[in-house]
């Protein structure tokens, strides 16, 4: 039986029962341990320095699936990887890096030493030049999606960036209550464009509360994440999407799994409710999505998650165990479902092997099904299906100071797309996901040198193939028997291939300037034949990161 509240009325109660959750917690956290601990801004240098210690083999308990990390969480990395430096030989750079860490993020900041009362995390401001125009994804009879697809400013949070010169300037703190609350703010001023079209906005990146109880945090408001082990996120969630509007509960450090479950070793968790605001088509529809990261052994990490985009005012209606039921794969696919499509479901998992013998090898891969149906595997696989495989070695060169990764990315017919959600799993018209977006395929090169104790190199190089052809679907009766791809136009793949490099110099553990270009080579833009376009982005920014 369906239930007969509008999205709208489903919306203030979820959010109410939100805000119920939220003061319980905060009623009850006094008397329990734990405390919160800010989050480490995504784009900041710690995560590639990460990436070094880790390839080292210095780390045996991380959880790469799920980011950001908190402060705490690097400290207490940093802590584990002193003790094996200590033990054992390390190269020059790895020396260099994990000192470096050392000094912004005590080690006994792990485990003792509480966040100041009132603490800056950053502050920058850039100055970028853009001459690469935004195209959106053409809809379909499959469904659509409301997304602006513009490469060379992916990874950037969903920012906004003007055609012609931007001036932004980006900020972020965070001010502890007690022993038990924590709140972080991030705003945005920016202003630029040309003679046709200038802008000038302020905008909240982040803004939260969380509070902690025991290993649990939980967290409401504005929020970065990042689900995934690809360079720069995966397919659920990746650092090109903008923070959502969530709840969100987690735990706040790995933990063992108890009694018969230990065979999955240190655990890691994730669930969340977000709010995609008034510009879907179903204004405020929702995105509930969960994850659950092992690492297995000291060398592999095995996670799987789902999310769902559904509700919204004027959204297919549902009851709460419809809504259960279609968040568990597991259930969805056993019990009896006599209920209409109200969702679109994407579920998959991840995986990361580390061999830090063979010159810090790490190999990951993720792989995650839009709508699976298990009687179609064929279809379900890759024409619904999404695909990251990818390698890193960290410890190239003289004194490992050189790192390269490659990846591949595949990207289904309907991938983030599906009707009746003809917005797309986006949140104002940026995906939350890949950046390929839907019907994709690209290969990527990352190629970055430690030059030293100040200075950085990173070259990255793209080709993508985004294609063109329309699609409508076709089955039999209402359970969509016998479902099928159909072939309604064909037209001409779009082809990106594109260089980017950056120069980064750090004066001192809190500064870091970066110097970026980038040029990009269109053909055939935007699915028309013949159509052949340069783009390119120059930039510069000077930043400033305290712990």
């Amino acid at each position: 039986m369906h239930s007969k509240f509008s999205g709208l009325t489903m919306r203030k109660t979820a959010w109410r029962h939100g805000l119920r959750l939220a003061l319980t917690v905060v009623a009850v956290s006094a008397r329990l341990g734990g405390q919160p601990s800010p989050r480490v801004p995504l784009g900041d240098p710690t995560y590639e320095a990460l990436d070094v210690i880790v390839g080292s083999g210095l780390v045996r308990t991380i959880v790469y699936g799920q980011r950001p990390f908190t402060q705490r969480e690097v400290a207490r990395i940093i802590a584990e990887a002193n003790v094996q430096a200590a033990r054992r030989p390390v190269s020059v750079t790895t020396q260099r890096v994990l000192a470096k860490l050392t000094a912004r993020f005590p080690t006994d900041s792990a485990n003792v030493t509480p966040p100041r009362t009132t603490a800056a995390q950053f502050a920058s401001i850039e100055l970028l030049a853009l001459d690469s125009p935004s195209r959106d994804i053409p809809p379909a009879p499959v469904g659509s999606v409301a997304a602006d697809i513009n490469p060379l400013l992916n990874n950037r949070g969903g920012r906004r960036y003007g055609a012609g010169p931007t001036l932004a300037v980006d900020a972020g703190g965070a001010w502890t209550l007690g022993d038990h609350v924590l709140l972080a703010l991030q705003p945005r001023l920016a202003a630029g464009g040309n003679a046709s079209a200038r802008f000038a906005d302020a905008t909240v990146q982040g803004a939260s509360v969380a509070v902690s109880a025991r290993n649990l945090v939980f967290e409401l408001g504005r929020q970065p994440i990042v689900w995934g082990q690809a360079m720069d996120g995966g397919l659920l969630f990746s650092s090109s999407g903008r923070p959502l509007d969530m709840i969100r509960i987690a735990t706040a450090r790995p933990w063992r799994a108890p009694w018969l479950f230990g065979w999955l070793g240190l655990l890691r968790g994730t669930a969340l409710l977000a709010d995609l605001g008034p510009n879907q088509n179903f204004p405020h529809a929702k995105i509930a999505a969960y994850k659950l990261s092992g690492q297995i052994t000291s060398y592999f990490e095995f996670s799987a998650g789902v999310l769902v985009h559904e509700g919204g005012r004027g959204a297919p209606p549902a009851s709460l165990v419809d809504r259960f039921v279609d968040l568990v794969p597991a259930l969805k696919y056993t019990l009896p479902d006599h209920t209409t499509q109200f969702s679109n479901k994407l579920a998959g998992f991840d995986s990361r092997v580390r061999i830090p013998q063979l010159h810090g090898l790490q190999l990951y891969s993720e792989h995650v099904f839009d709508d699976m149906d298990p009687r179609r595997w064929r279809s379900t696989l890759w024409e619904d299906g999404g695909h990251i495989v990818g390698a890193s070695l960290a410890q190239l060169g003289a004194n490992g100071a050189v790192s390269v990764t490659t990846e591949f990315h595949h990207t289904g017919l309907r991938y983030y797309q599906h009707t009746p959600f003809t917005s797309g799993v986006t949140f104002n018209r940026t995906l939350l996901g890949d950046p390929l977006g839907p019907q994709g395929d690209g290969g990527y090169l990352r190629l970055a040198h430690d030059a030293g104790r100040k200075q950085r190199w990173r070259i990255d190089g793209a080709i993508e193939r985004r294609g063109g052809d329309i699609w409508a679907t076709a089955s039999t009766g209402a359970r969509e028997d016998f479902f099928h791809f159909v072939l309604v136009k064909q037209q001409p793949a779009e082809w990106r291939r594109r260089l980017t490099a950056r120069w980064e110099l750090s004066p001192n553990r809190w500064q870091r300037l970066t110097v970026e270009g980038g040029i990009e080579r269109v053909r055939d833009a935007a699915f028309v034949g013949g159509a052949q376009r340069t783009n390119a982005l120059a930039g510069v920014q000077w930043a400033w990161f305290v712990p």
